[in-house]
């Protein structure tokens, strides 16, 4: 599968370097446009569409994380170039899918483009997928899974094998009933989207459960969840009415 890609950095020497190394080491990925900045790097986006962006972070105008203020929610994955080795929390925050310094070393470079490849190709896969089953008649829940990256790729387990999701920033927590705790550099608000129709309800803005896994509702100002892990889940205010309106006759209240 072919990468169409956008190099993004201030400096003209460093996107020719990077651009020659993509030619001669990663036939694969065809470069679409060059930015010398995040808002030159939008016009590209729009224009072109990319699926993989080289992104540079220290430029004169913004840094390169400005450009996900301006695309919250981009569909394209970026891979940090940069000479700074102290930008890798922030940058996995952004979603970066990798990161690698200045100067390029091409063992590394070429280990990204691969990472990329395999992502792409796996999302691919999955929205065809995606689009198969919604003119379907859905399956069982138990028969149904769900992809997760990590930091060596993606890992796929059943939905009814997920007893909760716990959100923290931009990083999501899943908790199952048959393997450890799994974090993932997404938002809860991704997978709440994902899940809401397989039997999992928000009750806090940090808890997503899964109501084939609670056990009990404790009343309270919003009110607490015994579920089968036997940790306890905080229900929000906000959230209690909506949640008793959803799980009524199901638990038992104390």
């Amino acid at each position: 599968m072919i990468l169409t890609t956008l190099i993004v950095d201030d400096e003209k020497g460093s996107r020719q370097t990077l651009r020659h190394f993509l030619e001669r080491y990663c036939p694969d990925v065809q470069v679409v446009a060059e930015a010398d900045s995040v808002d030159a790097a939008i016009l590209e986006i729009e224009q072109h569409n990319p699926m993989l962006l080289f992104l540079d972070i220290n430029m004169p105008k913004e840094n390169g994380f400005a450009l996900f203020q301006k695309i919250p929610k981009p569909d394209f994955q970026t891979i940090f170039v940069t000479a700074y080795d102290n930008y890798a929390l922030q940058a996995i925050r952004q979603h970066a899918l990798d990161y690698i310094l200045k100067p390029l070393n091409v063992t590394d470079l070429k280990a990204a483009v691969e990472r990329a490849q395999q992502y792409c190709s796996r999302q691919q896969i999955a929205d065809r997928i995606g689009d198969l089953l919604s003119n379907l008649e859905q399956p069982p829940a138990a028969k149904i899974k769900i992809d997760l990256p990590t930091t060596n790729g993606f890992i796929y387990v059943p939905i009814a094998s997920i007893i909760r999701c716990e959100g923290s920033d931009n990083y999501t927590f899943f908790h199952f009933i048959d393997r450890k705790p799994v974090i993932v550099c997404r938002t809860l608000g991704n997978y709440e989207l994902l899940l809401k129709d397989h039997g999992f309800i928000r009750v806090h803005h940090q808890h997503l459960i899964n109501q084939d896994h609670l056990l009990e509702y404790r009343q309270g100002r919003g009110g607490t969840i015994l579920m089968s892990d036997h940790s306890e889940v905080a229900v929000s205010q906000r959230k209690r009415e909506e949640f008793l309106q959803v799980i009524r006759g199901k638990i038992s209240q104390k």
